[in-house]
């Protein structure tokens, strides 16, 4: 057996997972590995593409006792007598929007594809080969099947179409977005008075605004929403349009805060925008973050959409999903430990709150009481 050779390699858009195709003498392989701070998370994926040689009647155990790849069974591949090599020049890959799921493609066609909810719980570590034509005991790899029946065809489809809008036309395609952010921030707390970049020279283009109305400062991020986050589509299913989406809202009273704490949470929100795609997670409807730069006593954010009451704000549809407006309530370490005391206890908290008046506009208040 021949040491395997790596054809080719590719991270993904923050370099949390790398996509490989390799192959030796006897089979093609594509993986997604994690990086190295992202290892004790998440485990190395695989994907047969090839047998290079005649396959196996059974299940190719001693090659997994010598720590290699193994060959399809004959009765799961659609060329038992085996294929040629594959070349390095005719491989591409194409990473989800989320960037926790990819395909490998040859001259354009799709052979292998690891879906991003793989990643997450081993009973959910599937993989499809395009040249796979049955599952094996264990259902790890799956056929790819026909266009038009499995739709991990149209999820490639509209990744490639997303990637290739960016690519070619990510200016005009910003400054359109752009502008349909601000009229809508705008249109609740009047003229946009500062413009932050806030992707530090990275793709997807981010933003936070400043606003200011009757005594409160407003910051919102623009440009998050549009990457869709990790995890949810494994989390909600049919209904993950409704919840993948995001950007970023704080509200501060002038009486309470000084301008140098403003932007020090402006700061901290800056870096919450990028935290879904550089840890591979997801932030939503009572979730907490914990942070050492609030003001005391705070020493946490929750985060909540039902907190807010103000006037609507119409943020736009992104690829025919809602873009959820989260907004970030600084709390107290008794606060969050009762957040955390039971599952999804958040909901209790963000509840408790807003029975005790506490609303989007944070102040210097009172810790709340759980006696």
């Amino acid at each position: 057996m021949s040491e395997p050779e790596i054809l080719i390699e590719q991270p993904n858009n923050r370099g949390t997972l790398y996509a490989i195709v390799e192959q030796d003498d006897r089979a093609a392989y594509f993986y997604l590995y994690p990086s190295e701070l992202l290892t004790t998370k998440y485990s190395p994926r695989p994907c047969w593409l090839r047998n290079l040689q005649p396959a196996p009647e059974k299940k190719d155990v001693a090659a997994m006792k010598e720590g290699m790849a193994p060959m399809l069974e004959a009765s799961y591949c659609n060329h038992p007598e085996g294929k040629e090599p594959l070349e390095k020049e005719r491989i591409t890959f194409v990473w989800m929007e989320e960037g926790d799921g990819a395909a490998v493609l040859y001259d354009g066609e799709i052979l292998g594809v690891i879906p991003g909810w793989s990643l997450y719980k081993d009973e959910h570590a599937v993989a499809y080969a395009a040249d796979c034509i049955g599952a094996g005991d264990d259902d790890r790899l799956m056929p790819l099947g026909k266009r038009g029946v499995n739709v991990l065809y149209g999820r490639v489809d509209q990744a490639i179409a997303f990637w290739n809008e960016w690519t070619e036309a990510s200016s005009q395609t910003w400054g359109i977005l752009q502008d349909k952010y601000i009229h809508a921030y705008e249109a609740a707390f009047g003229t946009i008075q500062q413009y932050y970049a806030i992707d530090g020279g990275q793709w997807p283009p981010m933003a936070l605004g400043k606003f200011e109305k009757e005594g409160i400062i407003y910051l919102v991020t623009m440009g998050v929403g549009i990457r869709p986050m990790p995890w949810v589509e494994l989390l909600y299913s049919e209904r993950a349009p409704g919840f993948r989406r995001m950007e970023l809202a704080m509200a501060c009273s002038k009486k309470d805060f000084t301008d140098k704490e403003v932007m020090t949470m402006a700061g901290i929100m800056s870096g919450l925008a990028d935290r879904p795609w550089k840890q591979i997670t997801w932030l939503g409807e009572g979730h907490t973050i914990s942070s050492d730069e609030l003001p005391a006593p705070f020493e946490s954010l929750v985060v909540s959409a039902a907190l807010y009451d103000g006037p609507s704000i119409e943020l736009p549809e992104l690829y025919g999903d809602k873009v959820n407006l989260y907004w970030l309530s600084p709390i107290t370490q008794l606060e969050r430990e009762f957040a955390h005391h039971k599952p999804n206890a958040g909901y209790d908290l963000l509840e408790k709150m807003i029975n005790n008046n506490i609303n989007h506009v944070v102040t210097k208040r009172a810790e709340l009481s759980f006696s």
